[in-house]
């Protein structure tokens, strides 16, 4: 009866393990795929019951002077489609929402481990990529290439090719991205009363909203979409002479593409960041 029981009790976890692979360029940087000797990171252990259903690999690579660690996550039942990246580990409500998005819509992300912190040794994440071997933005320490590459070798491995490039990010209370606040190169678009923003909460509230980026003065028609599905949209104009560094601008000035929406919400408010990756997934699907 043990010699059955135990027979059972494999085959039961044969049928229901988890099907993880890796692509064989992830796997060079990939120091570690056991969720539970990676329970010291903060992020896992607040999201594990969550984690333990998907697919985590900690990276690891070096640039200069500089150590890059990240998670990689992703649904072991449809790994490709949906992609999110995630540059700032003291952003935990962008987490959260990542593990939920991944849980409930297939795909994965990827996401910045850094103890917590916004930079990593003076460098913001968010203001590294660029092809070039020399510096080119001011909140750059050094030429990025290697980040930059296996970043969006990662993305655009595991991002479907209709899907648009995708960020998950938090923000303080009436902070630097607030609704209510515009200028010549970035315009804020308010999806209710400005009287109604300013008292708001939830979707109302000025510091939640979908960051938008293009070449255009015009935004693309998709921010009037977002604008009817109740959220308020900043855009950013991008060119080559205010080029940040930053993400948005990375895709459009070489990705050659405004397809990208970064869902910005306040921070601890992650109950309004996963209405808002379903109404923005709910456009992505009925596009």
């Amino acid at each position: 009866m043990k010699k059955l029981i135990t027979i059972f009790i494999l085959l039961f976890n044969i049928a229901y393990s988890k099907n993880c692979t890796v692509a064989p360029f992830i796997l060079n940087y990939t120091i570690n795929s056991n969720i539970d000797k990676l329970s010291y990171i903060s992020d896992i252990k607040q999201n594990y019951k969550k984690l333990k259903h998907l697919c985590v690999n900690l990276l690891a690579f070096r640039e200069g002077a500089l150590r890059w660690k990240m998670l990689l996550v992703t649904n072991p039942k449809r790994e490709h489609g949906v992609f999110w990246f995630l540059p700032h580990d003291n952003e935990n409500s962008a987490f959260n929402s990542a593990v939920y998005a991944v849980s409930k819509y297939g795909g994965g992300f990827l996401a910045v481990v850094n103890n917590n912190k916004r930079y990593n040794a003076g460098q913001d994440p968010n203001r590294n990529f660029s092809y070039s071997r020399v510096k080119i933005c001011k909140e750059q320490i050094a030429p990025s290439p290697i980040y930059t590459n296996i970043v969006f070798s990662i993305i655009d491995y595991y991002k479907g090719a209709s899907m648009p490039y995708l960020a998950l990010h938090n923000n303080t209370n009436g902070g630097g991205i607030s609704i209510l606040k515009s200028s010549s190169k970035v315009k804020s678009y308010l999806a209710y009363p400005k009287s109604q923003i300013i008292d708001g909460k939830g979707l109302q509230d000025e510091d939640n909203l979908v960051y938008m980026v293009g070449l255009q003065k015009t935004p693309p028609s998709s921010l009037y979409k977002l604008l009817k599905a109740g959220m308020s949209v900043k855009y950013e104009i991008v060119n080559s002479i205010n080029n940040d560094c930053s993400m948005s601008n990375f895709v459009v000035l070489e990705k050659g593409t405004n397809n990208y929406f970064n869902i910005e919400t306040q921070r601890r408010q992650s109950w309004v960041q996963k209405e808002m990756i379903d109404r923005v997934i709910k456009l992505i699907i009925d596009n």
